[in-house]
């Protein structure tokens, strides 16, 4: 980035500013200077506050709290604490977004008061886009050299390295990519979906043309994509957007069928030695009624949209004296 200053006297000067330099570091504040920050930082991280707690060594960054007692370590992200208060005088209690509970002693009550407010202000909502951390570290990353320690500075690059990464992730969970799963590039250039990687991985008898289809009939664009598989049994975990059904019920076969199948794959590809099916590369597996006749998935999602469906027009009729008769006229229930 290039700005022009214009001094007092003479012509106008260009100079060259790194990205790094939009996100400075703030001052360390110590309680103690003989204190040494307790971890290595990452790239455009920054420790703001360090002291001492009972027994332990406190530290704020712009992006955690960490807390490092005599046997144990507490690391937590700014942005997974829900709330911070001061407990019986000289205890600071901590609730995280995930359930977990901290809590650290302080030798007096102005000292636990002091760090409730700092951690309070640290986790206050931003209110700039630029004090999320993410900007910070990108910017940071893009200024570090290949011999930097950070084993991440890599992935803010651009390049083949980013996209073999997703393949070595896939070897490492073990899918069977030669009967079962597929790396299909429809996404290439995010085409497809802007906030969807470039590669998906989906059951291998699904073509792209299909894929264009659901993609049609989701939120976003956001189509159902497999991101993680147990390797011992199998399960596999799908992300997506909810299905556009509206209030009339609308379906996609495409949609379903690619739902039911990631279903089958994940049964075809069991994790256990040998029980994966030999099948022809693109062919779509017999369907069991026993097991895949309607997919569990679907009759969960057609049972609470009927519950809201039907909740919402009686709600209708109770107070707006609106005739629902004419609801009940037209084919509410998905089920065919």
């Amino acid at each position: 980035m290039f700005y022009i200053y214009q001094g007092e006297e003479g012509p106008p000067s260009l100079e060259y500013i790194k990205a790094k330099d939009l996100f400075p570091q703030k001052e360390l504040v110590k309680e103690d200077e003989s204190l040494q920050v307790p971890f290595p930082v990452l790239q455009g991280e920054g420790v703001e506050y360090l002291g001492h707690a009972d027994e332990a060594i406190i530290a704020i960054s712009n992006y955690r709290l960490h807390i490092k007692f005599k046997d144990s370590v507490i690391n937590v992200p700014l942005r997974l604490i829900e709330s911070v208060e001061s407990r019986e005088m000289f205890q600071l209690h901590i609730i995280c977004k995930d359930s977990k509970v901290v809590r650290c002693h302080f030798a007096t009550f102005k000292q636990c008061q002091e760090w409730v407010k700092r951690l309070n202000w640290a986790i206050a909502h931003p209110s700039r886009l630029e004090d999320l951390f993410a900007l910070a570290y990108h910017a940071w990353c893009l200024g570090a050299s290949a011999d930097d320690e950070d084993q991440h500075v890599h992935l803010c690059r651009p390049g083949d390295h980013v996209r073999h990464r997703m393949e070595m992730e896939v070897r490492r969970m073990g899918f069977d990519t030669q009967n079962v799963w597929r790396v299909s590039d429809i996404n290439c250039n995010y085409k497809l979906c802007s906030s969807y990687p470039q590669k998906l991985l989906v059951p291998i008898w699904i073509t792209d043309k299909e894929l264009e289809s659901v993609a049609s009939f989701r939120s976003w664009k956001r189509i159902p994509v497999v991101v993680y598989r147990h390797q011992k049994n199998g399960a596999v975990i799908a992300r997506c957007s909810q299905p556009e059904i509206s209030w009339w019920g609308w379906r996609n076969t495409d949609d379903e069928y690619l739902v039911t199948s990631i279903a089958k794959a994940c049964h075809m590809d069991t994790g256990a030695k040998g029980t994966a099916t030999s099948r022809q590369r693109g062919e779509a597996p017999d369907s069991c009624d026993s097991d895949f006749g309607k997919s569990a998935v679907l009759v969960f999602v057609e049972h609470i949209f009927n519950v809201v469906y039907f909740t919402v027009v009686l709600w209708l009729s109770i107070n707006s004296g609106f005739d629902v008769n004419h609801f009940f006229l037209f084919p509410l229930y998905l089920s065919t």
